[in-house]
């Protein structure tokens, strides 16, 4: 993960329980052959993290993202082309042209998450306007890491309170601010290898849900034997309240959701390198005495660079909840206090470079 530094904690106020229960109802299913329906590809270098990626335009797409004979979703890694010294290897970056406010459920079941050193992939969410809209990275890993990181990215005055008995991952940083600590962000890493890389895809993979509410901000974490009978496919209601203590759990009480978050679109994105990935003593001696860029340039690195999605899902009409003393109950509440509605503009990303959008503006 990234560098921790030693910061102020912030306590969980206390709040009430109530009998109202969450009612969530499908907005969005991506899935199989309509999966890239309604989403955007980048189509440019990755200007974003000073990569070493390509990521294709969508008539670019279809070695790097395809289904496959089983009917599941493949973004993946150019793992056949030899590339010139520092050249750029092709990747996929892709943006739901629609924003979801405060209020929504997302879901993503997968198979397979990319890893391996020098790869930097993420399924994370971020507003149309990025940082004053925040981001909320639900998978996030590089390199050989063995978990899953969860992370929010902010402007400043958004912290991770303590939460003890609520979240079950690790608070490793607490302060959001974009501006902080290289961008660390408020992080969590979940305890179980099984969340990310080799033991993940062993295991049949499995379900990441994130709950975005004005009362706080949740992500949850569901190996294949354990998904509930809730998330299993898209038929049913989802309902968070039954699924116990989330892995990580940000509350109002040290983030004002409804200040420092606007509505959200999806990104699934596969970084190499770049200002992470890449970094001396992140990229090396783990990975080896080379550089990244030197790495990257040999294909066969990138056999297990992939995600397999079997679906992506957006619920809403959901109500906020709530925890108290350690255990879920749901609230009623002010959703969507923002403003919400569908945004079609490509965000910005995580760093503080504007070229991006640019480009997307020229489009």
């Amino acid at each position: 993960m990234r560098p921790i530094s030693v910061l102020s904690w912030i306590p969980l106020l206390t709040v009430l329980p109530s009998s109202v229960q969450a009612a969530y109802s499908l907005q969005e299913l991506w899935a199989g052959d309509d999966f890239f329906d309604g989403w955007r590809f980048w189509g440019n270098r990755d200007n974003l993290t000073n990569g070493a990626t390509y990521y294709v335009a969508a008539d670019e797409a279809q070695d790097v993202a395809y289904t496959n004979a089983g009917g599941n979703v493949v973004i993946k890694v150019d793992n056949t082309s030899q590339l010139a010294p520092n050249g750029l290897r092709n990747s996929v970056r892709i943006t739901t042209e629609r924003a979801f406010d405060i209020g929504h459920l997302f879901v993503m079941d997968a198979l397979h998450l990319p890893y391996g050193c020098s790869v930097w992939p993420a399924f994370w969410t971020h507003a149309v306007s990025w940082p004053s809209g925040g981001e909320c990275d639900i998978v996030e890993g590089v390199n050989l890491q063995e978990a899953n990181g969860v992370a929010l990215h902010s402007v400043a005055g958004c912290f991770a309170a303590d939460g003890t008995g609520v979240p079950t991952g690790e608070l490793t940083a607490t302060n959001c601010d974009h501006t902080v600590n290289a961008n660390q962000g408020c992080t969590f890493e979940d305890t179980r290898n099984a969340s990310y890389g080799p033991e993940f895809a062993q295991g049949g993979g499995g379900v990441y849900a994130m709950e975005l509410s004005s009362e706080a901000i949740s992500v949850w974490f569901f190996p294949r034997n354990e998904v509930p009978a809730d998330l299993r496919d898209s038929s049913t209601s989802p309902d968070p309240t039954t699924w116990g203590r989330p892995v990580a759990y940000y509350a109002s009480s040290g983030c004002n959701i409804n200040q420092f978050f606007a509505p959200q679109q999806i990104t699934i994105n596969i970084a190499l390198c770049g200002d992470w990935a890449g970094q001396p003593g992140v990229f090396s001696p783990v990975c080896g005495t080379g550089t990244c860029a030197e790495y990257v340039a040999d294909p066969s690195h990138f056999d297990t660079a992939y995600f397999e999605i079997a679906s992506v899902r957006v619920y809403g009409g959901g109500l906020n909840t709530r925890y108290t003393n350690g255990t879920l109950a749901a609230a009623s509440g002010i959703i969507g206090a923002i403003g919400g509605g569908d945004a079609g503009a490509m965000a910005t990303g995580r760093p503080e470079r504007r070229e991006a959008f640019e480009l997307d503006s020229a489009q």
